[in-house]
């Protein structure tokens, strides 16, 4: 039976000569090639596991069971119509490291349910407790004309001026938008099965990288460093090869999930992989991972260093686009608040496309929206138990990752 798989053909002859087949060469050929796509795969897997922050403390089996009671109110609490006072809901964790479901309320003179003005938000939801969190309303971040004051010149100097080595964190943009400023957050690869290291590709938001005004958004554009906004020497440095398109005026039920686009960097321009303040990014972090509470430091074209803590996880909130006057619903999101002991502000407007990093400059997240605000507290019906005023909101990484079939850059 065995012999019948080691067989010779004969495949030509002209009577005295034969050319024979010998199926020994299909077996061995075989076995190399489901060698190399066993090897390929492995180390592939090797490779994303050895690139990825180990799991720390987190309850993943508790936390599913959250975000599916989570998702219930957001289905009912957060579609177009039902509230103008709650305009995100979060997971969170309470002072005894229990999970609740946080419900954010801007400072509107309204009740919390259109439909039933003398309804209250419950405080507690199937055995969850629910923690009502002051908060006002989030836009994008890209910056019309913003200067935010500096302690120094040759601070500005690094993040908004003409920089002849390309690093992440400093100003860049889509020239198109005139006026306007964003950050280009970090450099990434391209996946595929024959890795082109040569070829670098710079990170930031949609938002930023495109022109979200255009009826029809094209690829090839090029990308300004500085950005068109800053009154400077700008030139093109990249050109940009894809974006995740976004929907706006959309509902819960069609959510966007990433303001994400990447730009082909020029063959010989000059960059490094870096951040100002922090330094190379060495790994990533799952979504699944983040740890509610944990330091988050970023760097931006307009705040420069700032760091927080993660306030949030699985938030789905509703985002303004100031340019437009449109709104987005997103999904999924990571929310960050100020580390209110050193610093204002965690973003502000031209700090889109900042990556989020953790205290070990494993990159956790790509911002894109936050707010600064003095919300009022003055709501007759009920009251927060916690106020956020200054936040960033921010695609975690793994999803940029996975969805723009893209790796961060870890040499």
């Amino acid at each position: 039976m065995i012999l019948a798989f080691f067989e010779k053909h004969l495949i030509w002859t002209n009577g005295k000569k034969f050319l024979y087949y010998y199926d020994e060469i299909t077996w061995i050929v075989a076995a190399l090639v489901l060698a190399w796509i066993v090897w390929y795969f492995v180390s592939r897997y090797l490779r994303a596991k050895s690139l990825r922050r180990a799991p720390r403390s987190n309850n993943v089996s508790a936390l599913r069971k959250i975000v599916k009671i989570k998702n219930e109110l957001t289905a009912r609490w957060l579609c177009k119509g039902a509230s103008k006072k709650i305009h995100a809901i979060g997971i969170g964790k309470l002072p005894n490291g229990e999970y609740c479901i946080q419900i954010f309320i801007n400072d509107a003179n309204e009740p919390p349910f259109n439909a039933n003005p003398t309804e209250q938000i419950p405080n507690v939801y199937k055995n969850i407790p629910l923690i009502i969190v002051a908060m006002p309303n989030a836009s994008f971040l890209s910056a019309e004309n913003h200067f935010a004051n500096f302690s120094t010149d040759a601070y500005r100097k690094l993040i908004r001026g003409h920089q002849e080595t390309i690093i992440g964190g400093i100003s860049g943009a889509n020239a198109n938008l005139d006026n306007n400023s964003g950050t280009i957050g970090y450099f990434c690869r391209k996946k595929s099965f024959i890795t082109r290291r040569s070829e670098i590709y710079l990170l930031s938001n949609s938002h930023v990288f495109a022109d979200l005004r255009r009826m029809n958004i094209e690829a090839h554009d090029f990308i300004l460093q500085p950005s068109p906004g800053e009154g400077t020497n700008s030139r093109p440095i990249a050109e940009l090869t894809q974006l995740s398109p976004l929907k706006f005026d959309n509902d819960v039920t069609d959510a966007n999930f990433i303001d994400v686009a990447i730009a082909k960097l020029f063959h010989g321009q000059s960059h490094k992989f870096l951040l100002p303040f922090i330094g190379e990014i060495k790994r990533f972090v799952k979504k699944e991972d983040a740890e509610i509470g944990e330091k988050a430091q970023k760097f931006g074209r307009t705040t420069g260093y700032t760091s927080g803590n993660l306030f949030s996880v699985a938030l789905d909130i509703w985002i303004k686009y100031d340019r437009t006057g449109k709104v987005a619903f997103f999904a999924d999101q990571f929310l960050v608040e100020t580390d209110k002991t050193n610093y204002e502000k965690f973003v502000d407007k031209g700090d889109s496309g900042s990556l989020l990093v953790d205290e070990e400059n494993n990159a956790v997240g790509l911002i894109f929206a936050g707010a600064n605000g003095k919300i009022d507290l003055k709501d007759s019906e009920q009251n927060a138990q916690i106020v956020v005023n200054n936040y960033g909101v921010a695609n975690p990484i793994s999803e940029v990752m996975n969805k723009m079939k893209i790796e961060l850059v870890f040499d």
